[in-house]
Protein backbone atom coordinates (compact mmCIF):
# COMPACT_ATOMS: atom_id res chain seq x y z
CA UNK A 1 0.00 0.00 0.00
CA UNK A 2 0.94 3.49 -0.87
CA UNK A 3 0.39 6.72 1.12
CA UNK A 4 1.85 10.09 0.48
CA UNK A 5 1.75 12.82 3.02
CA UNK A 6 2.68 16.73 2.58
CA UNK A 7 5.67 18.89 4.12
CA UNK A 8 5.61 22.37 3.63
CA UNK A 9 9.64 24.16 4.08
CA UNK A 10 10.30 27.16 4.87
CA UNK A 11 7.96 28.78 6.55
CA UNK A 12 8.52 32.44 7.86
CA UNK A 13 7.04 35.68 8.25
CA UNK A 14 8.84 36.49 4.93
CA UNK A 15 8.16 34.24 2.02
CA UNK A 16 6.37 34.01 -1.47
CA UNK A 17 2.95 34.64 0.35
CA UNK A 18 1.16 34.69 -3.03
CA UNK A 19 2.60 30.95 -3.49
CA UNK A 20 1.95 30.01 -0.03
CA UNK A 21 -1.87 31.03 -0.53
CA UNK A 22 -2.30 29.43 -3.26
CA UNK A 23 -0.98 26.14 -2.58
CA UNK A 24 -3.31 25.78 0.93
CA UNK A 25 -6.02 26.99 -1.27
CA UNK A 26 -5.08 23.53 -3.10
CA UNK A 27 -4.94 21.55 0.60
CA UNK A 28 -7.70 22.96 1.97
CA UNK A 29 -9.72 21.74 -1.63
CA UNK A 30 -8.87 18.25 -0.81
CA UNK A 31 -8.76 18.81 3.04
CA UNK A 32 -5.31 17.20 3.27
CA UNK A 33 -3.41 18.79 6.05
CA UNK A 34 0.23 18.30 5.82
CA UNK A 35 3.57 19.31 8.41
CA UNK A 36 4.42 22.93 8.39
CA UNK A 37 8.02 23.22 8.75
CA UNK A 38 8.54 26.63 10.35
CA UNK A 39 11.86 28.30 10.99
CA UNK A 40 11.55 30.49 13.95
CA UNK A 41 14.25 33.37 14.08
CA UNK A 42 14.52 33.42 10.08
CA UNK A 43 17.37 35.62 9.55
CA UNK A 44 17.91 33.55 5.52
CA UNK A 45 18.81 36.47 3.03
CA UNK A 46 17.06 35.06 0.43
CA UNK A 47 13.92 34.80 2.55
CA UNK A 48 13.97 38.10 3.55
CA UNK A 49 13.64 39.57 0.47
CA UNK A 50 9.73 38.64 0.13
CA UNK A 51 7.23 40.78 1.75
CA UNK A 52 7.04 40.45 5.46
CA UNK A 53 2.85 39.36 6.97
CA UNK A 54 2.89 40.98 10.69
CA UNK A 55 0.28 38.40 11.47
CA UNK A 56 2.14 35.49 10.42
CA UNK A 57 1.86 33.68 13.80
CA UNK A 58 -2.35 34.14 13.59
CA UNK A 59 -2.35 32.27 10.21
CA UNK A 60 -0.10 29.75 11.39
CA UNK A 61 -2.18 29.21 14.54
CA UNK A 62 -5.01 28.84 12.81
CA UNK A 63 -3.80 26.42 10.25
CA UNK A 64 -2.67 24.36 13.59
CA UNK A 65 -6.05 24.34 14.80
CA UNK A 66 -7.32 23.34 11.46
CA UNK A 67 -5.18 20.08 12.02
CA UNK A 68 -2.12 20.85 10.00
CA UNK A 69 0.83 19.97 12.36
CA UNK A 70 3.35 22.48 13.20
CA UNK A 71 7.28 21.50 13.09
CA UNK A 72 10.32 23.27 14.05
CA UNK A 73 12.56 24.21 10.52
CA UNK A 74 16.03 24.27 12.21
CA UNK A 75 16.47 27.88 13.70
CA UNK A 76 17.83 30.94 11.77
CA UNK A 77 17.91 28.58 8.71
CA UNK A 78 21.95 30.55 7.68
CA UNK A 79 23.96 28.51 6.06
CA UNK A 80 27.00 28.08 8.35
CA UNK A 81 27.62 24.26 8.97
CA UNK A 82 28.72 21.61 6.98
CA UNK A 83 26.73 18.55 5.55
CA UNK A 84 26.20 15.34 8.00
CA UNK A 85 24.77 11.56 8.20
CA UNK A 86 22.18 12.20 5.08
CA UNK A 87 25.26 13.46 2.84
CA UNK A 88 22.60 14.90 0.53
CA UNK A 89 24.30 18.19 0.79
CA UNK A 90 27.58 19.31 2.04
CA UNK A 91 26.36 22.36 4.10
CA UNK A 92 23.67 23.35 6.31
CA UNK A 93 23.07 24.62 9.47
CA UNK A 94 23.40 22.60 11.77
CA UNK A 95 26.50 19.31 10.76
CA UNK A 96 29.59 19.65 12.35
CA UNK A 97 28.86 22.36 15.22
CA UNK A 98 29.34 21.40 18.93
CA UNK A 99 26.70 19.73 20.93
CA UNK A 100 25.95 22.61 23.44
CA UNK A 101 25.56 25.25 20.37
CA UNK A 102 23.35 22.92 18.14
CA UNK A 103 21.47 22.16 21.86
CA UNK A 104 21.04 25.93 22.43
CA UNK A 105 20.42 27.20 18.57
CA UNK A 106 17.22 24.06 19.10
CA UNK A 107 16.54 25.11 22.43
CA UNK A 108 16.26 29.23 21.16
CA UNK A 109 13.81 27.72 18.45
CA UNK A 110 11.55 25.74 20.07
CA UNK A 111 11.05 28.59 22.51
CA UNK A 112 10.05 30.62 19.83
CA UNK A 113 7.50 28.28 18.52
CA UNK A 114 6.52 27.80 22.01
CA UNK A 115 5.71 31.70 23.26
CA UNK A 116 3.74 31.74 19.89
CA UNK A 117 2.16 28.20 19.29
CA UNK A 118 2.66 25.13 21.20
CA UNK A 119 6.27 23.11 21.73
CA UNK A 120 7.06 21.54 18.64
CA UNK A 121 8.08 18.05 18.80
CA UNK A 122 9.21 17.52 15.33
CA UNK A 123 12.49 18.89 13.92
CA UNK A 124 13.20 19.43 10.23
CA UNK A 125 16.88 20.24 9.57
CA UNK A 126 18.10 23.15 6.64
CA UNK A 127 19.20 21.36 3.42
CA UNK A 128 19.14 17.88 5.80
CA UNK A 129 22.14 18.63 7.19
CA UNK A 130 22.81 17.19 11.07
CA UNK A 131 24.27 15.11 12.78
CA UNK A 132 24.64 12.94 15.99
CA UNK A 133 25.57 16.08 18.27
CA UNK A 134 21.88 17.34 16.39
CA UNK A 135 19.99 14.32 17.40
CA UNK A 136 21.26 14.27 21.02
CA UNK A 137 20.34 18.03 21.41
CA UNK A 138 16.57 17.47 20.37
CA UNK A 139 16.57 14.53 22.76
CA UNK A 140 17.95 17.07 25.12
CA UNK A 141 14.90 19.39 24.04
CA UNK A 142 12.26 16.87 24.46
CA UNK A 143 11.70 16.23 20.54
CA UNK A 144 10.01 13.07 19.62
CA UNK A 145 10.47 12.91 15.65
CA UNK A 146 13.00 13.67 13.09
CA UNK A 147 11.38 14.90 9.35
CA UNK A 148 14.04 12.96 7.51
CA UNK A 149 16.20 10.34 6.64
CA UNK A 150 15.91 7.86 3.39
CA UNK A 151 13.63 4.66 4.00
CA UNK A 152 9.84 3.48 3.20
CA UNK A 153 8.65 3.26 6.82
CA UNK A 154 9.34 5.50 9.59
CA UNK A 155 12.23 4.15 11.80
CA UNK A 156 13.14 4.61 15.54
CA UNK A 157 16.93 5.72 15.72
CA UNK A 158 18.96 6.98 18.13
CA UNK A 159 15.82 7.63 20.55
CA UNK A 160 13.75 9.49 18.20
CA UNK A 161 10.99 8.22 15.54
CA UNK A 162 12.54 9.23 11.69
CA UNK A 163 9.81 9.78 9.44
CA UNK A 164 11.51 9.36 5.97
CA UNK A 165 11.58 12.05 2.98
CA UNK A 166 12.53 10.78 -0.40
CA UNK A 167 10.38 12.95 -2.83
CA UNK A 168 10.51 16.92 -3.77
CA UNK A 169 7.36 16.53 -5.44
CA UNK A 170 4.81 13.72 -6.18
CA UNK A 171 6.42 10.72 -8.00
CA UNK A 172 3.70 7.09 -8.28
CA UNK A 173 5.41 4.88 -6.34
CA UNK A 174 4.17 1.10 -5.55
CA UNK A 175 4.35 1.25 -1.66
CA UNK A 176 5.03 3.04 1.45
CA UNK A 177 4.82 5.99 3.62
CA UNK A 178 6.19 8.46 1.43
CA UNK A 179 6.73 12.14 2.89
CA UNK A 180 7.11 14.76 -0.10
CA UNK A 181 8.64 17.93 0.61
CA UNK A 182 7.42 21.28 -0.82
CA UNK A 183 8.86 24.42 -1.07
CA UNK A 184 6.02 26.83 -2.01
CA UNK A 185 8.45 29.82 -2.16
CA UNK A 186 9.75 28.45 -5.65
CA UNK A 187 7.36 26.58 -6.77
CA UNK A 188 5.61 27.81 -10.72
CA UNK A 189 2.12 27.83 -11.67
CA UNK A 190 2.76 24.46 -13.40
CA UNK A 191 3.86 22.50 -10.46
CA UNK A 192 0.96 23.78 -8.02
CA UNK A 193 -1.39 23.00 -11.00
CA UNK A 194 0.38 19.32 -11.27
CA UNK A 195 0.20 18.97 -7.53
CA UNK A 196 -3.31 19.92 -7.52
CA UNK A 197 -4.20 17.01 -10.72
CA UNK A 198 -2.25 14.55 -8.64
CA UNK A 199 -3.92 15.08 -5.30
CA UNK A 200 -7.04 14.99 -7.22
CA UNK A 201 -6.18 11.50 -9.15
CA UNK A 202 -4.34 9.76 -5.74
CA UNK A 203 -6.94 11.47 -3.20
CA UNK A 204 -7.36 7.95 -1.45
CA UNK A 205 -3.88 7.58 -1.58
CA UNK A 206 -2.73 11.12 0.32
CA UNK A 207 -3.18 11.36 3.88
CA UNK A 208 -2.99 13.80 6.77
CA UNK A 209 0.40 14.59 8.10
CA UNK A 210 -0.91 13.62 11.55
CA UNK A 211 -1.21 9.91 10.34
CA UNK A 212 2.19 9.50 9.85
CA UNK A 213 3.28 10.49 13.34
CA UNK A 214 1.19 7.72 14.92
CA UNK A 215 2.46 4.99 12.45
CA UNK A 216 5.14 3.85 14.32
CA UNK A 217 3.64 4.40 18.07
CA UNK A 218 0.40 1.92 16.70
CA UNK A 219 1.86 -0.21 14.46
CA UNK A 220 2.18 -3.90 15.61
CA UNK A 221 5.83 -6.16 16.17
CA UNK A 222 5.09 -7.57 12.21
CA UNK A 223 4.99 -3.96 10.32
CA UNK A 224 8.09 -2.79 12.29
CA UNK A 225 9.88 -5.46 11.56
CA UNK A 226 9.34 -5.71 7.96
CA UNK A 227 9.92 -1.99 8.14
CA UNK A 228 13.84 -2.73 9.49
CA UNK A 229 14.25 -5.06 6.02
CA UNK A 230 12.57 -2.61 3.93
CA UNK A 231 14.77 0.67 4.96
CA UNK A 232 17.88 -1.00 4.73
CA UNK A 233 17.39 -2.21 0.57
CA UNK A 234 15.83 0.63 -0.09
CA UNK A 235 18.37 2.72 1.08
CA UNK A 236 20.75 1.35 -1.15
CA UNK A 237 18.67 1.88 -4.20
CA UNK A 238 18.00 5.58 -3.40
CA UNK A 239 21.31 6.51 -2.45
CA UNK A 240 22.57 4.30 -6.47
CA UNK A 241 20.10 6.63 -8.07
CA UNK A 242 20.64 9.66 -6.25
CA UNK A 243 24.55 9.34 -7.79
CA UNK A 244 23.57 8.52 -11.18
CA UNK A 245 20.96 11.55 -11.33
CA UNK A 246 23.89 13.72 -9.91
CA UNK A 247 26.42 12.76 -11.98
CA UNK A 248 24.51 13.01 -15.43
CA UNK A 249 23.30 16.54 -13.70
CA UNK A 250 27.24 16.94 -13.31
CA UNK A 251 28.18 15.98 -16.72
CA UNK A 252 25.36 19.05 -18.72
Amino acid sequence: MIKYFFRIDDIAPNMNWENFNLLVSILKKHNIKPLLAVIPDNKDPKLLEYQIIPDFWRIINELKQDGWIIGQHGWQHLIQAGGGILKIHNSGEFGGLGLDVQEKMICDGKNIIASKIEKPEIFVAPRHSFDRNTVKALERNNFKFISDGIGLYPFKKWGLVWLPQILWRPRKLLFGLITVVLHSNTMNYGELANLDKFIETKRNSVGNFGELLDWHGKSGFLKKTLAIFINPLFKIFWRTAFIIKWRLLKRR
